[in-house]
């Protein structure tokens, strides 16, 4: 297959849209959307822990790309049409510096894909798709699929700056979402510029004694069944050397009760769950590389704070998170918290949040108000 592409350099950012090669690119190996079995800690709101996997998805439709095109590919942006029966538009950036142009041609499980990905997103025109609107022209509210290897998030294309959008000033649409390895070292400067005036590792401080009585209480009142603990300090040590941060104390005293907890399919479950030391770790990493793989735009483009308690951001390395609520989101120990917060409050984050929620002043905080029958899951939605 002859694939055209463009060169990364400064002329690129003169290109129109009538001068971008544009390469036809057939997805007919991308498989039917399934139901997936996940980890319980992970997905445990949903009948049996299945849910429909899309990072398999990503992660299949990225080696396809990296495959076809003969080069790995670093990110990948996907338009959704500009009108009805339009074909999606892809801009695929490649190792090489290179970035190919592509029209997606339709395909039947590509499409129910797409349908499924941007489902929170569908306005009335997308509801009546094989109705009345089926045939017609009309410009509709497109939006953006961005991915990478680590993750993938969606934005609306009218809120791209007008000087920069994809098809009024497509060179430089194009130049200013360039992955970030082609211009490492400014691009983790700038991150690191805004992160570092917000980052207090000091902690709550909390009496740990109190906060592992608490926990029993919880444990008792919710009728979980913790799976015995084990020694951890091999994870916590791991924790610390790649963190820079020591492992929160707050959670050793839960890990000195817990190592996860047993999901029973005949009872009915809590939509959440405390993480193992190990899973802690393997979460924190995952978003590590989110954070690293990502630049300072995307990272706080569609994210809000929550007042000023915390920061407007989609992840950084200074949360941790220790308590799953399904579906690729987290409660977190917040290490750079907003000019009004405190290090060691607790915050919602992940890939479902728009806005990084006030949770709980600490952990001791957090298990109080379940024991009190509160919603604290719920704190920092708007009313």
């Amino acid at each position: 297959m002859n694939i055209e592409k463009l060169a990364y350099n400064k002329q690129l950012k003169k290109l129109e849209l009538e001068d971008i090669p544009f390469n036809q690119l057939p997805l007919y190996n991308i498989p039917k959307p399934s139901y997936q079995n996940q980890p319980s800690y992970i997905v445990v709101r949903w009948k049996n822990n299945n849910s429909i996997d899309k990072h398999e998805f990503i992660d299949l439709l990225l080696k396809h790309l990296s495959k076809t095109l003969n080069d790995t590919v670093l990110k990948l942006i996907i338009i959704t049409p500009r009108h009805i029966g339009s074909p999606y538009n892809a801009f695929a950036f490649l190792a090489s510096k290179q970035i190919v142009a592509l029209h997606f041609e339709d395909s039947e499980h590509f499409k129910q894909w797409m349908e499924i990905i941007f489902e929170k997103f569908k306005g009335p025109q997308h509801d009546k798709v094989n109705g009345t609107l089926e045939n017609q022209s009309e410009p509709i509210s497109q939006f953006m699929l961005n991915i990478t290897g680590s993750g993938h998030s969606i934005s609306p294309v009218k809120a791209i700056n007008d000087s920069e959008k994809p098809y009024k000033n497509t060179g430089k649409f194009i130049f200013k979402n360039v992955p970030q390895k082609y211009n490492e070292k400014e691009i983790s400067d700038e991150r690191q510029d805004f992160i570092k005036k917000y980052i207090d590792t000091s902690g709550a401080k909390l009496d740990l004694a109190e906060i592992n009585s608490l926990f029993k209480t919880f444990i008792a009142i919710k009728g979980l069944k913790p799976t015995p603990p084990v020694d951890n300090e091999q994870t916590y040590q791991e924790f610390e050397n790649t963190s820079g941060i020591p492992f929160p104390a707050e959670l050793k005293a839960l890990n000195d009760l817990h190592n996860g907890f047993e999901h029973d399919d005949e009872v009915k479950q809590e939509w959440f769950s405390f993480l193992s030391a190990e899973q802690v770790l393997k979460e924190w990493k995952n978003w590590k590389t989110v954070y690293d793989d990502w630049t300072l735009e995307d990272l706080t483009g569609n994210i809000d704070p929550d007042g000023e308690k915390t920061i407007g951001m989609y992840t950084n390395p200074y949360w941790i998170p220790f308590c799953s609520t399904g579906g690729g989101n987290f409660i977190g120990i917040d290490y750079a918290p907003g000019s009004q917060g405190k290090s060691g409050q607790l915050i919602a984050f992940g890939a479902d949040e728009y806005k990084i929620r006030f949770i709980a002043e600490d952990l001791g905080d957090f298990l109080q108000q379940f024991i009190d029958g509160k919603d604290v899951l719920d704190n920092g939605f708007d009313d």
